[in-house]
């Protein structure tokens, strides 16, 4: 029986957040229910970030983890979510306006890497409505 480790690289030497953008929500379709009885929360904030990409071609995708508040230990990947891209960039969606996010990110070749240095930042606030005419 084999057992894979991770690689022994350093991942990503910078991770930059490049624009916190608004996205203009879908037509129709999602009434917010999670199925549990609880309104899920929908928001048109969303955040890209890019990254300097891992020199091996091990690596098949890389894992964003994010979050309200910061695991504090160097390296973690402990935040309360994360989403899988295919390449060195990605955004993730769905976040709280004036809230202050914290991101990692982990490259993934079978078996997931330690994360890299956080970065932080505060998301705007929502537009406000035009008003009626």
């Amino acid at each position: 029986m084999t057992t894979r480790t991770a690689p022994a690289y350093t991942v990503l030497s910078s991770l930059i957040i490049i624009v916190a953008s608004l996205l203009v929500s879908g037509c129709g379709g999602d009434d917010g229910e999670t199925g549990t009885g609880e309104t899920a929360y929908t928001s048109p904030l969303a955040l890209s970030l890019a990254w300097d990409p891992v020199q091996d071609p091990s690596v098949t995708g890389y894992v964003i983890h994010y979050g309200k508040s910061s695991p504090n230990s160097s390296g973690s990947c402990s935040y309360e979510s994360a989403v899988f891209v295919p390449a060195s960039e990605g955004t993730v969606f769905n976040l709280y306006p004036e809230t202050r996010y914290y991101f990692s990110v982990s490259a993934y070749n079978g078996v997931e890497s330690a994360c890299s240095s956080e970065v932080s930042t505060v998301t705007p606030p929502l537009p406000e409505s035009p008003s009626p005419v």
